[in-house]
């Protein structure tokens, strides 16, 4: 019997562009973690390694392709008469990226309601009134 519930998965590619020189050190780490907090805010926090990175996301100009090595001969190009290094399948596509770049934690300063705050007296809990 169906459940009356189905899950629906969306699937969707995104870009991903370090600005400046920053990503290439984190990503060239054997067994990289990478993590992603807020994906569907707009400005999500990605997490590769130990470094932070912050990003926002943009419209492409036209379509961003994607592409996997597929098994197999590589073709050759007839119209350079070369012949290919890799043999390529189309794996997706996008029009939007993430443009992200290097984000450092900054300490939280004491708030007003830390726990060494001290009370007026007469809003203090005494040791009798507790239970």
């Amino acid at each position: 019997m169906e459940s009356e519930y189905e899950e629906t998965v969306e699937e969707q590619y995104i870009l991903v562009e370090f600005a400046g020189n920053t990503g290439s050190d984190a990503l060239n780490q054997e067994n990289v973690s990478i993590k992603v907090l807020g994906m569907e805010t707009d400005e999500p926090i990605i997490k590769i390694g130990n470094q932070l990175y912050e990003g926002k996301y943009y419209d492409t100009i036209g379509t961003e392709l994607f592409f996997t090595e597929a098994e197999g001969e590589p073709p050759s190009d007839t119209l350079f008469d070369t012949k290919l290094e890799k043999k390529l399948e189309f794996y997706g596509k996008t029009n939007t990226k993430l443009v992200v770049s290097r984000a450092f934690a900054k300490p939280l300063e004491q708030s007003k309601n830390s726990a060494d705050v001290r009370l007026p007296e007469e809003t203090r809990v005494s040791d009798s009134a507790k239970i």
